[in-house]
């Protein structure tokens, strides 16, 4: 080719464009060709031998020298990553935090006042419930140191008793003039308090009632307080007999279960026990010798003489009775207080007409 037709090398690296691969190549061989010859890579021959592998450090990491892939990110060696309560969230994706910053919460006293009524809230809690185990307990205690009585709950002082005689609250001083048993196959089983008779002991022998009488719509009735002697009966009428002579008197007449305790862990149920009770008004009493009714025998309990009972002013006498038969009586072991299993050794039924009775009076000694 002619010498005026070949382009220069200049000419044609300026018209080449820049992506081209034979301006790119150019510029690399002149980059190399610049190098000096040490820098230079050294020529790999196709069919050279292939240089060794170098052998793996020592040092190099467990799970990398058997390629056991990445270790966990937590580990028992090391502490795990902090948390806060805040971070937690709710069902909806909420956060712990958009409570603790919510305005109502923060103008109205912020956590510390939430606290602070929670805090009151557990402390009238606690107080509530400590306040009501004491008060079982103190009534618990209070109602194993009453005495037990048959459930007759005594009249109330607050009652209005006042009216025409004999209407009143009366402490009847008595005593135990005579005991029959003969009712039972087992005499022990029967008893009367307190224990002792006139003639064999007058000073022991002596038992106090404590009787209220109202006046009711149709006449005087008379209810008992409580006493040792089972003797408890609610609001039984009064009527009026031999009027104008000088045996006048009230009398009143119930049924009632004594109950008596012969052996120790042993208790007798005379059911149907009939009680009689005659108050007279004209006719005098002449025990105790004083005319007093301030005196008690000995053990004596609630029933004995009290300040806002007045002394009954004329005689009275009381009979507590009970003929034999099936059932007469019934007796029972008692485990800690409990009823347990029926007595049946050593008890026959007797005859109706054998009775078991006890009877007070304050006159004639």
């Amino acid at each position: 080719m002619p010498a005026a037709l070949v382009p220069s090398r200049d000419f044609v690296q300026r018209n080449l464009p820049r992506h081209s691969s034979n301006g790119g190549s150019k510029r690399r061989a002149a980059s190399v060709h610049s190098q000096s010859p040490s820098a230079r890579l050294s020529i790999i021959e196709e069919d050279g031998d292939v240089p060794p592998m170098p052998p793996k450090a020592h040092h190099r990491p467990f799970h990398r020298r058997w390629n056991l892939g990445d270790p966990p990110r937590i580990s028992f060696e090391t502490s795990p990553p902090k948390y806060s309560v805040w971070d937690a969230t709710g069902p909806k994706g909420e956060k712990l935090s958009d409570v603790r910053n919510n305005k109502h919460i923060a103008r109205r006293g912020g956590w510390r006042r939430i606290c602070l009524i929670a805090l009151l809230a557990v402390t009238l809690t606690v107080a509530l419930v400590v306040g009501l185990v004491f008060g079982l307990q103190k009534k618990n205690r209070d109602n194993s140191s009453q005495p037990q009585s048959s459930g007759v709950a005594p009249p109330s002082l607050a009652e209005d008793t006042s009216g025409p005689f004999p209407a009143g609250s009366y402490t009847l001083t008595t005593y135990l003039d005579n005991v029959e048993t003969a009712c039972t196959s087992r005499p022990q089983g029967f008893s009367c308090y307190p224990t002792h008779t006139y003639a064999e002991s007058p000073s022991e022998a002596m038992a106090n009632f404590t009787w209220v009488i109202m006046e009711g719509s149709s006449g005087f009735v008379v209810s008992s307080t409580s006493n040792p002697w089972s003797l408890n009966f609610d609001n039984t009428p009064l009527t009026l007999v031999d009027a104008g002579s000088d045996e006048e008197r009230y009398q009143f007449n119930t049924t009632m279960d004594k109950q008596t305790f012969p052996d120790l862990g042993v208790s007798c149920f005379f059911n149907n026990t009939n009680l009689e009770g005659n108050l007279y008004i004209k006719k005098p009493q002449n025990y105790p010798s004083s005319g007093s009714a301030t005196s008690s025998a000995a053990g004596a309990s609630s029933s004995a003489t009290r300040d806002d009972f007045q002394a009954w002013p004329y005689a009275v006498d009381i009979r507590q009775s009970i003929g034999g038969g099936q059932n007469t009586p019934e007796c029972y072991r008692m485990n800690d207080g409990q009823q347990g299993d029926r007595i049946m050794d050593g008890i026959t039924p007797q005859a109706a007409s054998s009775i078991c009775s006890c009877e007070w009076k304050n006159f004639g000694s």
